[in-house]
């Protein structure tokens, strides 16, 4: 059988060669490389057998690599934000503790720090426009007696409010009034102004919460004014404080802010403000401007000014809106779904 293949083949050969004379040169090229290619497969089969176990260790490299980059990059942020706390506590220590930083003051710090929040509430008097109506009401004209009826329609409109003050330091400015329906202050070093004695005895009917601005743990609506005085340069997202802010406000609730304006950035002041930068967040984010304006005043020495605004939540954001915002922002509803 074998032989009569062996003929067969011969003889087909030998008819290709007669018919075909100048093919066959082609033909025998042709099996030459079949015969390569299917040694190069057999080849490549072998290698892909020893490298197998390789291969499957890279399968979700290119995930794997983008998780090792958000863990650094969020060990960063964690590592300059230990240093930022680090230096502020030091700073409230040396103002508080030490003759240096207390000869700093012009008086001692309770009463320096109670002094100023205190005008930093009378001015809130004013944008309110409870001057205007405690003067018209009591109809004194000294200026002594002009000055205790802003005081009493300040004290009386606060103890009706609920208010959250963002960065609120050892002596908030929520402080400088008696009572508050509710009041709260926030800063991520809470803990340690109470147990360093930092805290000021007049922040005492204060609740203290030791949080960032850009994560409150308070519910949506919960406030009716909300305080930032010196703290927005301080954050490390001013855009999320803001949206933070919007969430804590009820629907026509009031935002008092103080920003220092500066072009001075270091570890401290990550993102410091000029009148135009502060501005354009504030509308971007859809805040009503009450009342604002732009002083020389300036809390850091490389600042050359401040901006002094009160805000306003549109009340056209229901509180509804509120609850799925934040849903949106905590990441438990996706955004498509209310695109």
């Amino acid at each position: 059988m074998s032989e009569a293949r062996g003929i067969k083949s011969l003889l087909k050969r030998a008819v290709h060669r007669a018919l075909r004379p100048g093919l066959w040169p082609l033909m025998q090229q042709m099996a030459h490389l079949e015969a390569r290619l299917d040694n190069q497969a057999t080849r490549l089969q072998a290698i892909n057998r020893r490298t197998e176990p390789w291969t499957k260790s890279l399968d979700g490299l290119p995930d794997r690599l983008d998780r090792i980059e958000a863990s650094l990059e969020r060990l960063t942020h964690s590592n300059l934000a230990r240093d930022k706390h680090q230096d502020e506590l030091a700073y409230w220590r040396w103002l508080i503790k030490t003759e240096e930083g207390r000869a700093s003051l012009y008086a001692p710090f309770e009463t320096a720090f109670g002094r100023w929040q205190r005008d930093r509430l009378r001015e809130l008097a004013t944008a309110l426009g409870l001057d205007e109506t405690s003067i018209a009401h009591t109809g004194n004209g000294s200026v002594n007696g002009e000055s205790h009826a802003i005081d009493a329609a300040l004290d009386a409109w606060c103890a009706g409010q609920s208010v959250v003050e963002l960065g609120a330091g050892p002596y908030p400015a929520i402080a400088a009034a008696p009572a508050w329906r509710r009041a709260v202050a926030v800063d991520p070093l809470a803990k340690s102004y109470v147990e360093e004695g930092l805290l000021a005895g007049a922040a005492e009917h204060i609740t203290y919460i030791e949080s960032s601005a850009e994560h409150v743990p308070l519910p949506p609506g919960f406030a009716d004014l909300v305080v930032m005085d010196n703290a927005l340069d301080h954050v490390t997202d001013p855009g999320a404080v803001l949206d933070e802010v919007l969430r804590l406000l009820r629907p026509g609730g009031l935002f008092w802010v103080l920003v220092d304006l500066s072009t001075h950035k270091d570890h401290m002041h990550p993102n410091p403000f000029d009148e135009v930068r502060i501005r354009y967040l504030i509308r971007e984010k859809g805040f009503e401007v009450v009342t604002d304006r732009v002083s020389g005043h300036k809390s850091h020495p490389s600042a050359y000014g401040e901006y002094r605004a009160l805000l306003r939540r549109p009340d056209t954001r229901s509180e509804l809106e509120v609850v799925i915002s934040e849903a949106i922002r905590r990441g438990a509803v996706r955004r498509g779904l209310h695109a």
